[in-house]
C-alpha cells in the first residue's frame, strides 16, 4: 500500500542540490509552456542558462514561475517531486558571486548565453512510498 507524504523544507533542499534536469513553467502568449533545462541550485536561487531573447528568457523577466523537479520509481508506485514557486530574473554572467554560474551547461546547443535565477520562494515536496520505502 503506498503512503503519501510532506517533504521537508531541508529535504526538499537536498533533492534542489543534486541539479540535473528540471522543468520551468512560464506564460507565454497567455498560455503555460513548461520547458526542461539543465540546472543548478544556490541555497537560496535555482540558476540555469537559456537563449538570449528567446521564449523562456521572455517568459522569465521579472516574472513569477514555477520549477519542478521529480524522481519515480521504475515499477510507477513510487516517486516523489518537489515544487518551487518564485520570481525569475535575468541575471548578468558574474553578479551571483557564485562559480557555479559558470558551470552551468546546457545540453541543447546553440547560443545559451542569458542566465536566468529564480527565487526560492515558495518550497515545497511530496513523496509516494511503496510498501513503505522511500523512492
Amino acid at each position: 500500500m503506498a503512503v503519501l507524504q510532506q517533504l521537508t523544507y531541508a529535504e526538499c533542499l537536498r533533492r534542489l542540490d543534486t541539479g540535473g534536469v528540471g522543468r520551468v513553467a512560464v506564460t507565454e502568449h497567455a498560455l503555460p509552456a513548461i520547458v526542461p533545462v539543465n540546472f543548478v541550485c544556490t541555497g537560496d536561487h535555482i540558476l540555469f542558462r537559456t537563449e538570449p531573447g528567446g521564449m523562456l528568457a521572455h517568459g522569465c523577466d521579472g516574472t513569477v514561475v514555477a520549477f519542478e523537479i521529480d524522481g519515480i520509481d521504475p515499477s510507477g508506485t513510487a516517486g516523489w517531486s518537489v515544487l518551487v514557486v518564485g520570481t525569475a530574473e535575468l541575471v548578468p554572467d558574474g553578479s551571483t558571486g557564485s562559480p557555479t554560474d559558470l558551470e552551468i551547461v546546457s545540453a541543447i546547443r546553440g547560443d545559451r548565453g542569458q542566465l536566468v535565477a529564480i527565487s526560492l520562494s515558495q518550497v515545497s515536496g511530496r513523496e509516494v512510498k511503496a510498501d513503505g520505502k522511500a523512492a
